[in-house]
């Protein structure tokens, strides 16, 4: 019985999902910024963007909160 619910927690469905990216690409002009970024956070979850300075990370979360559009991919936030 323990099995059993342990494993109907694992579960996840999509409205468990609160940011999906795929594919998520993104440049100015010949800059190629990000490349086939793909990103998965579960709601509740916190997680850390971190890398070095021009790596991409505000425009990572620019696109993410649609501030700026990406080229190509498709980026769904709390399944919008």
């Amino acid at each position: 019985m323990a099995n059993q619910a342990q494993a109907q927690k694992m579960t996840v469905s999509a409205t468990d999902v609160a940011v999906e990216i795929t594919n998520m690409n993104k440049g100015y002009g010949d800059f190629h910024v990000l490349r086939d970024i793909n990103l998965k956070v579960m709601k509740g979850e916190r997680i850390v963007i971190a890398g070095p300075s021009g790596s991409g990370k505000s425009t990572m979360i620019r696109c993410i909160n649609r501030l700026e559009e990406h080229q190509k991919g498709s980026i769904v936030v709390d399944g919008i």
